[in-house]
């Protein structure tokens, strides 16, 4: 597991590695639809448990994905309190003239559930599915949308490339991170006005990086004559197989019972 990146493929023989993209892309559909509709505290609690079950049986690299999860503590613990202060209800807390509420710390703790369901998710998706296989099962689904003639195929190019360069970008980030702090950068300082500042040292040179690469790429697809006509012709066609029908039936009992529980609670 050395050298594993987030967002990143990585290979594997398990269940949702073997799975068709397309039941993976619609698995994910079911359960962002799932979240937005339901605010059952309880049911959230239990998605986050089937996405870290699906992590560790998945075998990625649940201390790589939960040490990201954590640096996205400050815009959690955001949500939380702003809910907390802006919402009416039963106060637990004064803060001068602001009363913190019950109710608010609820919905606040139902938001971060949302949020972290929707990372993991996320994650899940990305490093169990190549960026070829992702962006065909993309392709696929909206295959409908070639009769108002829109170009799905360069579309979904645009989403593969995407998908490809994003643990680069990760990767890029760092490395000027440590360059800068080599250079005196500090991003723990306690002033947010000089943390602003640092880190917009990342964003300039990581942009200007991003630029040079999209030109060499665009080079590199011109002189192997590219166009944005779609190949009919495949190597590899996507098949659904038995596990993939069963897998969507009990995702979608599972959820579909969820919201139903949470509904008539």
């Amino acid at each position: 597991m050395t050298g594993m990146k987030l967002g990143q493929y990585v290979y594997g023989n398990s269940l949702l590695h073997l799975l068709d993209p397309r039941t993976k892309i619609l698995s994910c559909l079911l359960v962002i639809f799932s979240v937005i509709i339901t605010d059952n505290l309880y049911f959230l609690l239990f998605l986050i448990l089937l996405m870290a079950a699906a992590i560790i049986s998945s075998g990625l690299s649940y201390q790589l994905i939960l040490s990201s999860l954590l640096k996205l503590r400050y815009l959690l613990l955001f949500t939380l309190v702003f809910q907390g202060f802006l919402t009416p209800g039963e106060t637990v807390l004064m803060v001068g003239k602001l009363s913190m509420t019950r109710e608010g710390l609820i919905l606040g703790l139902i938001n971060i559930s949302r949020l972290v369901i929707l990372f993991l998710g996320s994650m899940i998706l990305l490093m169990t599915t190549s960026s070829l296989k992702l962006s065909a099962g993309i392709e696929y689904l909206l295959l409908p949308l070639r009769k108002l003639h829109i170009p799905i195929h360069n579309y979904t190019t645009i989403l593969s490339i995407s998908f490809r360069f994003l643990p680069t970008l990760f990767e890029e980030a760092a490395i000027i991170k440590n360059a800068q702090k080599s250079r005196g950068a500090q991003f723990d300082s306690s002033n947010i006005a000089v943390r602003i500042k640092s880190y917009t040292a990342i964003l300039i040179p990581l942009f200007e990086a991003s630029l040079v690469r999209a030109a060499d790429l665009g080079e590199a697809m011109d002189s192997r004559c590219f166009t944005s006509h779609p190949n009919k012709l495949r190597l590899n066609r996507l098949q659904m197989k038995r596990r993939d029908i069963l897998f969507l039936i009990q995702m979608t009992a599972v959820l579909g019972t969820g919201i139903t529980i949470s509904i008539l609670l």
